[in-house]
């Protein structure tokens, strides 16, 4: 399967949708102009295109392996990390101060799609690293910073992410892993963790293992719990690796649906010696960082997906020769049409453009509040930033998870029978999408947050604060774009109504229609997405081509035609049924 970044739709959109001159006039950015930020694009498709995406199906088949406790990586993948690390990719958007390149997030944002299109097992080891340095770079000590901090941004040492245990997944309240305080300061680490993501290769020199464990004696539940770091091999008073090992054990690597490539271990820690980050019993805010950091990665990895699944079913549809449309023959001369002369197959690509270009947009928008609240020139426009993103997170890692797994589908039935079989690297990426859905808090749970701590928080301030701006850009519409402005002015209405439900009904049934309330988020910002670019395109005052604009503009008006009335059901589905009737249901269930 080929795969390469989608270069003009990301010009288009960075350049003239989006302000990408305001995140580049931004403190701290000053080394980077738009001709750097884009020959930066164009370096990353280079990069996946010859380094990632030569291994993503060699690296599915046989996976990683453990060897006698060692974890090998799969075929190809230590050839692809040291081009990785050399090329500097691990410390595109991390701080200067520990050796990295100090880039916009928005430009880490299109790292981080290109790299989950072409190799999504891969990718993931950087999202560990990168959320390790965040992670200790908000609380670790100054020595913890100064020693780990610019190992992990080099990539010469990786990171983990240690959380789930075999009794417990999402309810981090239940972790038994036990810290006992040692003499010099440090703790001896006892308890089992599964699921770790990368737990364990043989393409970086140590690993930096970040571990959620309850210090002997602490209150039960989540506040009892604390954070801490341990290596995989001890380091000497030069803080040098050296060959001991730290207590550490793999005790096997799961057998999973998909991303076979990334080694997800699970790990015993016996008297596992390790130091804490941050305050006893703050433990989870620690971690909170860089799970808040990984959901916004999990978006993009959603994204890649979709980009990956629409790409590879356009060009089968182009190719491959079913049947005689109707009209016209796109092949006279041959002895059937391709797929892409049936009226059904242009509408589902077509919709599912829309969706696409939408959807990144989106994507791209919340990855530019993420550099305004790291880097606004003040304390009031960081908050604001910070605000908005907190409240978009959830939705971003949700909507995009789900539109990565739906776009994949959408390839194998592209495919047909074609896309049932190994041949065409399609159901791959059904495969291997599909944990997006699931790991750094499922789509319930993404749900339940946007509904209790960000909308009926803040009393839906981020929330229509949103739906002023959609109706701001519903004033800027011309007249040949009065489609748009309906669908847009529509959307934003709907989108006050289902605010102003969430905060006035019953808890119980505000959480039972919370995942509605999410989707009818999602598809409505979305809507005023797709606005921004009919109205961008329409002008047609940039550097593309004037196909290239009529197009932007059809697959916004197929996003509003075809994708948006989902959000008409999904008002429907949230307000249904009487108050109570879901608590009631254990007597049907």
């Amino acid at each position: 399967m080929d795969y390469h970044l989608p270069l003009r739709d990301l010009t288009f959109l960075l350049d003239e949708v989006l302000d990408l001159d305001k995140t580049l006039a931004l403190p701290g950015y000053e080394h980077c102009d738009k001709d750097t930020f884009f020959a930066v694009v164009d370096a990353i498709n280079g990069f996946v295109c010859d380094n990632l995406a030569t291994c993503n199906e060699a690296g599915d088949r046989p996976g990683a392996k453990l060897v006698d406790g060692q974890v090998y990586a799969a075929p190809g993948f230590a050839d692809a990390y040291k081009v990785f690390c050399e090329d500097g990719w691990n410390a595109l958007a991390l701080e200067e101060e520990y050796g990295g390149q100090q880039l916009p997030f928005v430009l880490h944002a299109a790292l981080r799609e290109g790299m989950a299109g072409s190799n999504l097992a891969f990718a993931l080891i950087h999202e560990l690293n990168f959320g390790v340095v965040e992670a200790l770079m908000a609380h670790g000590s100054d020595h913890q910073k100064s020693v780990y901090c610019p190992q992990l941004t080099s990539g010469n040492w990786a990171g983990t992410m240690n959380l789930t245990e075999p009794h417990c997944g999402t309810d981090l309240g239940l972790i038994r892993t036990k810290a006992v305080a040692n003499d010099d300061g440090s703790y001896a680490i006892t308890g089992n963790k599964i699921f770790i993501t990368w737990g364990d290769h043989d393409m970086s020199e140590n690993v930096a293992h970040l571990i959620l464990a309850r210090v002997e004696g602490a209150q039960p539940g989540p506040r009892g719990l604390s954070l801490f770091l341990a290596p995989k091999y001890m380091l000497d008073e030069e803080n040098n690796t050296t060959s001991t090992r730290n207590s550490i054990t793999i005790s096997g690597i799961e057998d999973k649906m998909g991303i076979h490539g990334s080694p997800t271990c699970a790990i015993s820690f016996e008297d596992t010696k390790a130091w804490i980050v941050g305050e006893e019993g703050k433990g989870l805010a620690a971690m909170f960082v860089m799970m808040n950091a990984a959901r916004l990665s999990v978006g993009q990895q959603g994204l890649g997906i979709a980009e990956a699944a629409i790409q590879t079913a356009t060009t089968y549809a182009h190719e491959r020769l079913q049947g005689r449309a109707e009209g016209e023959h796109w092949n006279p001369e041959g002895p059937a049409d391709p797929l892409m002369a049936h009226a059904d197959v242009r509408r589902r690509l077509l919709t599912a453009q829309g969706e696409m270009d939408a959807a990144r947009a989106l994507a791209y928008f919340g990855a530019g509040l993420l550099d305004e609240a790291h880097r606004a020139a003040t304390f009031e426009a960081r908050g604001e930033a910070n605000t908005q993103l907190s409240m978009l997170t959830p939705v971003l890692k949700s909507y995009l998870s789900e539109l990565g797994s739906r776009m994949a589908n959408e390839a194998v039935q592209m495919h047909g029978g074609h896309g049932f079989i190994k041949d065409y690297g399609v159901e791959q990426l059904v495969r291997d999408v599909r944990i997006t859905e699931i790991y750094e808090g499922t789509s319930a749970v993404q749900a339940r947050d946007l509904v209790t701590r960000k909308v009926r928080g803040d009393g839906g301030a981020v929330v229509k604060g949103f739906v002023a701006e959609m109706l701001a850009e519903a004033d800027a519409l011309g007249d040949d774009l009065a489609d748009v402005n309906i669908a847009l002015r529509d959307a934003a209405a709907r989108l006050a109504r289902c605010t102003d439900w969430v905060l006035s009904a019953a808890s119980g049934d505000v959480l039972s229609g919370a995942c509605d309330y999410l989707e009818v988020t999602a598809l409505s910002l979305c809507a005023w997405m797709s606005a921004r670019i009919a109205r961008t395109a329409s002008a047609g005052a940039g550097q593309q081509s004037s196909d290239y604009y009529a197009d932007r503009v059809d697959a916004a008006l197929a996003f509003l035609a075809r994708a948006l009335p989902r959000a008409i059901s999904h008002e429907i589905i949230m307000q249904a049924g009487e108050p109570g009737q879901i608590f009631r249901a254990d007597r049907c269930l």
